[in-house]
Order: structure tokens, then C-alpha cells, then sequence
């Protein structure tokens, strides 16, 4: 499994917001981008807050460029994150079920909330 992750968009959320205890913080961030993976297997891909340049990762969506893998809207692919294990996979959606989706190479879009990487905690 091999992807790249680049930044299309960062921005700081003004107004702060909250740590895991509660407590108003500041340095919350929005990131956008894409991510390519050449190489992926049905086993899930990792992707870490470092891997989208934010300490911590509150929210995450990820999209496939091409969400229906067929004419029609057929084989939809969702890419579904996993908060504990921190990684991310590619299914594809079938009439009878779901399965890994097909092909190793990938185009996704991401949209992450959380705590700036590079922000100093102002209080």
C-alpha cells in the first residue's frame, strides 16, 4: 500500500473550540485535500493526523473521486475511517453485499477538523 497526501486548503477556525476534556481551545484547523494511492490492498490504508497536518483529528471525510465505478451510478464506493486503528478503506457497494472496491489506484478527496499541527496554544 502506498498513498500521497497533499494540502489543497488550510484554514484556522476562528473561535477556537474544545479539548477531549471539555475545555475551550484554540488552534482548531480545517484541512482539504487529496490523496493517491497507488498501490492498495482490501486490508485498509493508514492515515494518521500527522499524514493530514493536524496533531489531533476531530472530524474526517473522505471521498472517492469517482464514487460510482459504473455507468448509472452502479458500484458505488464509499471510504469509510476508523478512528481507532486510524485508517481508512476503500469498499465498493454490489447488489448482493459489499467487497473491497477493484483496481490498486485511487483518487480521493478529504475534508479534517482538529488541532493544528503547527498552532501555538494561546490562553
Amino acid at each position: 500500500m502506498a498513498k500521497t497526501v497533499a494540502t489543497r486548503f488550510r484554514s484556522s477556525l476562528p473561535g477556537g473550540g474544545f479539548d477531549s476534556a471539555g475545555n475551550a481551545k484554540q488552534g482548531k484547523r480545517k484541512v482539504v485535500g487529496t490523496i493517491s494511492v497507488t498501490s492498495y490492498a482490501s486490508g485498509g490504508e493508514s492515515l494518521t493526523a500527522a499524514d493530514v497536518g493536524l496533531s489531533t483529528i476531530d472530524f474526517i471525510s473522505i471521498k472517492h473521486a469517482d464514487e460510482a465505478s459504473a455507468k448509472g451510478g452502479a458500484g458505488r464506493r464509499t471510504v469509510p475511517y476508523n478512528f481507532t486503528t486510524a485508517d481508512f478503506y476503500i469498499v465498493q457497494e454490489l447488489v448482493a453485499g459489499s467487497q473491497p472496491a477493484t483496481g490498486t489506484t485511487h483518487a480521493l478527496r478529504f475534508t479534517a477538523v482538529g488541532d493544528s499541527a503547527d498552532d501555538v496554544e494561546l490562553t
